[in-house]
């Protein structure tokens, strides 16, 4: 008996540790993620709730079922089912541990016993999960749902297919992020879409490229990694988009300054030149290629000059690797040119590893230009491996470390042509140049010559 009650006593012990750790667990995951925190989380449910003349607010149909009691819904049916003033318009309800995000719509009719109807078909997700990328969709499923409704009473007749409609809507929006509805002649195709970060400010210094012509991969799918020895790739579900060519159509419906800039965007040309070339005001080139940044058509690199000094990173041993890069580099550099004297990527690998801190693009360029082997312009090389991540430019931040005037009134010059106040440390010289509007050797001349401006590699 004895031995009973103390296996008894040592299960209840065990039952309290668990149901202690489920309890810190999900504290754990709660402190872990939380409104704000820039997450995105599953539709964990889709319904339908609508104004019944009779019960009222009510949900008439929900998947997966049950997944928003009654109490729940009861306690926020007034946002739910809203006054008019705020139908059709998206709103999002964050309670009772529910982010809720819905299109309330309303149908003037005298068919309807109160000669009205409203309805909202809303998703439901964690409350700390991010749901701006849902509320294009909802809107256009809401204004769907409308055009059924008055043509075929689709939603307030309460039809068989909803549930298998709202079935098919979760599981694909979470799986493909996309979904197609057909009803009838009718076919309404639904997207997800990224929802990016505001791209940083483009500076007048900074040089863009486009994405496509260096093999980088469409925008908002990740670079592809080189396997292990033996293993197989991993399997990945493409769109059937993604498995086309990401090129850029310079004959696209692009608006008249997209148009007018691009044939000058070729990887060398930094913004104040493009402006000066094409006779764009600069704060609009600036505007229209942080446009270009945001969707992903254009990335931006420092200006390329044989003075330039860089080094490998890390991902410089992707090359070693991953053949994919390989091939999409020489293609590169050769500017995709079918000759079968093409270089050798050992000779491209040595470059590369040859750029460091202390030596220039000027000084590699000199050492392999005797050397054997096909030759190829370096300058692409450069491009190609800095938008790869694979080598970084490091730039110069003149500084002045003492602002006594000198008696020979050389900082008088300098202040003349409002150079001076440039020499903070934060401004590299590729954007001094810009700002001055003077080139690099005059601006090398009045470092060198001033014993009082440091230079700040980084």
């Amino acid at each position: 008996m004895q031995v009973q009650r103390t296996i008894g006593v040592l299960g209840q012990h065990e039952e309290a540790m668990d149901s202690k750790l489920s309890l810190m667990s999900s504290k754990a995951m709660e402190t872990r993620y939380y409104e704000g925190c820039g997450r995105e989380g599953p539709i964990r449910c889709i319904f339908l709730g609508e104004f019944h003349p009779v019960a009222g607010p009510k949900i008439s149909c929900q998947f997966p079922e049950d997944y928003i009691s009654k109490e729940v819904f009861d306690s926020i049916s007034a946002y739910i089912i809203p006054k008019p003033l705020i139908q059709k318009c998206t709103m999002t309800i964050n309670a009772l541990g529910h982010k809720i995000v819905g299109y309330p719509i309303r149908i003037d009719n005298s068919r309807y016993e109160r000669n009205v109807y409203v309805f909202n078909l809303c998703f439901v997700c964690d409350s700390w999960s991010k749901t701006v990328q849902y509320e294009p969709v909802v809107k256009k499923l809401g204004e769907h749902l409308t055009i059924m409704e008055e043509e075929t009473r689709f939603v307030s007749s309460g039809s068989s297919k909803l549930p298998t409609l709202l079935a098919h809507l979760l599981h694909d929006l979470n799986t493909h992020r996309k979904a197609t509805i057909v009803e009838g002649d009718t076919v309404m195709h639904l997207k997800v879409l990224e929802v990016r970060k505001d791209p940083a400010p483009v500076h007048s210094h900074d040089v863009p490229v486009l994405v496509a012509s260096v093999g980088l991969p469409r925008p908002g799918r990740p670079q592809r990694t080189a396997p292990p020895e033996g293993a197989e790739p991993p399997s990945e579900h493409l769109d059937v988009e993604d498995d086309e060519p990401f090129e850029v159509d310079l004959n696209a419906d692009w608006d008249l300054t997209t148009r007018q800039l691009l044939p000058y965007i070729n990887g060398y040309n930094h913004v104040s030149k493009i402006a000066a070339d094409t006779n764009v005001e600069k704060t609009l080139v600036k505007s229209c290629i942080q446009n270009l940044v945001y969707y992903g058509v254009v990335t931006l690199i420092p200006v390329l000059k044989f003075s330039n000094m860089y080094r490998a990173t890390p991902k410089l041993s992707r090359m070693f690797v991953d053949q994919e890069l390989q091939k999409s580099c020489i293609n590169f550099i050769t500017n995709g040119s079918d000759a079968k004297d093409k270089p050798a990527m050992a000779d491209v690998l040595e470059i590369l590893c040859s750029l460091q801190q202390g030596t220039t693009l000027r000084a590699v360029c000199e050492r392999y230009s005797n050397s054997p082997g096909a030759s190829f312009d370096v300058r692409r090389l450069v491009v190609f491996a800095q938008l790869h991540g694979l080598i970084k430019c490091l730039k110069r931040y003149p500084v002045y470390i003492r602002h006594s005037p000198r008696p020979n009134g050389f900082n008088n010059r300098i202040d003349s042509i409002g150079i001076r106040r440039l020499f903070t440390g934060r401004h590299c010289t590729d954007e001094i140049c810009c700002l001055a509007r003077i080139d690099l050797p005059a601006l090398d001349q009045i470092i060198e010559d001033d014993p009082n401006i440091a230079v700040i590699w980084r």
